[in-house]
């Protein structure tokens, strides 16, 4: 072979390599990191070559020795990994009781018996294991989750009922019922901020949407309770405490109204316990509301409503 045609085959040579280095370019990236490597890899090959040489062993020997001092180092780090895996596997056996009693399969089963509107079951599981404290953290958070799911689920159901001129109320108020038991529990004070207040605020709108709805049928009564159940929600903020404090005041004059109302008609019958009872009971709803924060100018029209009420009681002559 000839100079020039060694020298073409070296040109063909580098021009195949740049091509290459072209297409890896455009179909992995940065050609580089891949040519390191390969020369890493061949280096290694050169070093089994060379290994038969004396003299350029004894640096591999150094080499090899020289990470020893470091390889100490991680010793002591040794016992500090243990020291610190000890309270590791020392917090296990505190929650233990509670996870061998609430398995994987009570889970579920609570879950759906809340997501099947079942509520009443659920309690019958959910409330013992609470006041034993077999229900750990975790658990806590995710049946507290599956209520706060079931709370919208039945509010979205019942506002939509009510668009077609029905509704039942009593899957919302089963709902609620244990959403409340799952936020006053011990265990859920320590979940998250926010999942407890995604949970706050669920429970806060399901009974203010229930005094709503029995205040346009005009049940006072129970929307007075379910008004009261509202501000009675933990960590709602004072724009729902105000919302529902206003709606309850409302409630009360115009149960007061309807009360003035009957009044007549039950001393027409001779029913004074009843039209008393009647006047006793806005009275304690008067009183509670004040409790509440409400003050007494707020409640002036429900309050003299009840005088009314009173007076008329008082003065009727028995028939």
């Amino acid at each position: 072979m000839t100079v020039e045609e060694a020298l073409l085959a070296v040109v063909g040579a580098v021009a195949l390599v740049l091509l290459f280095l072209g297409l890896a370019d455009a179909l992995e990236g940065d050609p580089r990191t891949w040519l390191r490597g390969r020369r890493r890899r061949l280096a290694r090959p050169d070093r089994s070559r060379h290994a038969a040489a004396p003299a350029p062993r004894t640096p591999l020997a150094r080499r090899a020795t020289a990470p020893s001092p470091a390889s100490s180092r991680p010793e002591p780090k040794a016992p500090a990994r243990s020291a610190a895996s000890g309270p590791a596997e020392a917090e296990p056996p505190a929650p233990e009781p509670a996870r061998a009693t609430v398995t994987e399969e009570w889970r579920a089963r609570v879950a759906t018996l809340i997501r099947g509107r079942e509520s009443a079951e659920a309690r019958q599981l959910l409330d013992p294991a609470l006041e034993r404290g077999e229900v750990d953290r975790e658990t806590a958070g995710f049946i507290l989750d599956v209520c706060s799911t079931a709370v919208a689920r039945d509010l979205w159901r019942l506002r939509r009922a009510v668009r077609r001129g029905g509704g039942d109320e009593g899957p919302l108020e089963a709902s609620l019922a244990v959403t409340r038991v799952m936020l006053e529990a011990p265990v859920t004070q320590g979940l998250p901020r926010e999942q407890r207040r995604r949970g706050t605020g669920r429970l806060w709108r399901g009974h203010t949407r229930l005094g709503l709805r029995r205040w346009r049928a005009g049940t006072f009564e129970t929307a007075v309770e379910s008004l009261f159940r509202a501000l009675g929600v933990r960590g709602i903020d004072e724009r729902r405490r105000r919302l529902a404090r206003d709606l309850l005041v409302r409630t009360l004059e115009d149960m007061a109204g309807q009360s003035l109302e009957l009044i007549p008609q039950l001393l027409g019958e001779s029913d004074r316990a009843v039209a008393l009872e009647q006047a006793q009971r806005l009275l304690e709803h008067i009183r509670r509301t004040r409790e509440n924060g409400v003050s007494a100018e707020d409640l002036a029209v429900a309050s003299s409503r009840a005088r009314q009420l009173l007076d008329h009681i008082e003065h009727t002559p028995v028939r």
